[in-house]
């Protein structure tokens, strides 16, 4: 519950800082719509979704060093499903090009999509 209050309250603080509309409909944002992913002594990186065409970014924020402000806003287009999916591998390393391909080489040709699901998820 504290940490919940914690987040509410950065959100409302970066928010002067952060898009007001979507660049892609044009619909306001609401405080909702913002989601913290990490946040850190340096930057807070926001996942920001727009409720009514989808549109998704996420949101670097560099706090405050010598009273200045700065945030960059990057468009995702990922398989990733939202805000907890996002958090699960934000700061993960990368999976390598060789254990991708040893992964899949490790499949059986002979599983369907639903046992492939199992092992994935």
């Amino acid at each position: 519950m504290h940490d919940h209050i914690d987040q509410k309250n950065i959100i409302r603080n970066l928010l002067s800082v952060a898009p007001k509309h979507c660049d892609n409909c044009g619909s306001k944002y609401s405080e909702e719509d913002f989601r913290i992913v990490r946040s850190s002594a340096v930057n807070t990186v926001l996942h920001l979704k727009c409720t009514v065409c989808n549109n998704a970014y996420m949101l670097n924020v560099m706090n405050p060093m010598n009273g200045m402000v700065g945030s960059q806003r990057t468009p995702i287009n990922i398989d990733l499903r939202g805000t907890e999916e996002i958090e699960q591998f934000a700061g993960k390393d990368a999976v390598s090009q060789n254990e991708a391909i040893d992964t899949y080489n490790e499949i059986d040709p002979e599983f369907d999509q639903e046992a492939m699901q199992d092992i994935l998820l």
